[in-house]
């Protein structure tokens, strides 16, 4: 367990279509149901303070600030990333990068920022001056970044291979990155087994495919066997399936593996603690870190289970049985 995911905030300036930040299962946006705005919250500094305590606990040595939600909205981001320096722990930031003119000589400050990645595929749905913008901005934090932290790590992610609506927004970075670095990074080498491109120095373009996000509501979900989970369903995200029987679902073994609670475990902005940062919404909730000690939450019953089920290809959970991410572990 080397990694914890601690959502700062699930507050978002964006509303993409690939993303649940902001919208609903209608892909009604904030603007059109304040509700959905209502339901945006920031991490208190108590709260986030047990959060990095928890995670050295567990020996982890890495974190990010984001489940959901665009971290440097925080209005304690820098307050937060300076408290990372009082402890190891290094940050691993992923951010939109529509902040970075403002946040960026925070980010270069500190030394515990290790690596930033930018999620400039979401630009391919904004206005085509604004995408602009925003992208000039992240490369004139690459271009300070090469001189100011060469120890930086920077990922320049496109995760919407294949999507064809992203093809003209794809290839027009990539004219950017040549301008701006001098390196051709060539179309259509992407694969499953190579997705990082080194640009120059610890600069990278990272190329995916565009992944669902898992979720259980109020119709039965399909499981990858194609029986039904059934009355497990959920369909509000304050509810969780807390039982440690849950492979009993289903009369069968639905086949997969993750590295949720191997390699990483969540936190949600209120203290929830999740199995993976994937889990938006809680609906694998196993404990809330301000009533327990991250360690005894990630030996309750629910996910030792869980985990013991990974361990034996069996998901045995089944908001696990509606990802399609884990199919990207064998």
């Amino acid at each position: 367990m080397n990694s914890v995911y601690i959502e700062i905030t699930n507050v978002c300036n964006l509303h993409c279509s690939f993303c649940p930040c902001g919208t609903t299962a209608g892909n009604e946006s904030a603007a059109d149901n304040p509700s959905i705005s209502a339901n945006r919250a920031f991490m208190d500094s108590k709260l986030f303070e047990t959060c990095i305590a928890g995670a050295q606990e567990i020996g982890a040595t890495n974190v990010y600030f984001h489940v959901l939600g665009e971290p440097t909205l925080h209005p304690g981001f820098a307050h937060y990333v300076k408290k990372l320096e009082q402890t190891p722990l290094k940050l691993t930031l992923t951010t939109n990068g529509t902040t970075i003119e403002r946040t960026g000589h925070q980010i270069f400050a500190s030394p515990a920022v290790r690596q930033v990645n930018f999620s400039t595929h979401a630009y391919a749905e904004l206005p085509r001056e604004t995408a602009e913008r925003y992208l000039q901005n992240v490369l004139d934090f690459c271009s300070l970044a090469i001189v100011e932290r060469p120890d930086l790590y920077i990922n320049l992610r496109l995760w919407n291979i294949g999507a064809k609506e992203a093809s003209p927004w794809n290839s027009y970075m990539l004219k950017r990155i040549h301008e701006t670095f001098g390196v051709d990074v060539t179309p259509g080498h992407f694969c499953s087994r190579h997705k990082s491109f080194n640009i120059t120095g610890r600069l990278y373009l990272h190329e995916d495919t565009r992944f669902e996000w898992p979720s259980l509501d109020e119709s039965s979900s399909t499981n990858s066997t194609g029986s039904s989970t059934g009355s497990l369903t959920l369909s509000h995200p304050e509810h969780s399936i807390d039982r440690c029987d849950v492979e009993e679902s289903n009369s069968k073994i639905v086949v997969g593996t993750c590295r949720a609670l191997d390699t990483h475990v969540a936190i949600l902005h209120d203290g929830r603690v999740v199995a993976c940062c994937l889990d938006h919404s809680g609906q694998i909730t196993l404990g809330h870190i301000g009533k327990q000690s991250l360690s005894e939450i990630l030996e309750s019953p629910l996910a030792s289970n869980i985990r013991e089920g990974f361990a034996q290809h069996e998901l045995r959970h089944p908001f696990c049985q509606t990802c399609t991410f884990r199919k990207r572990f064998k």
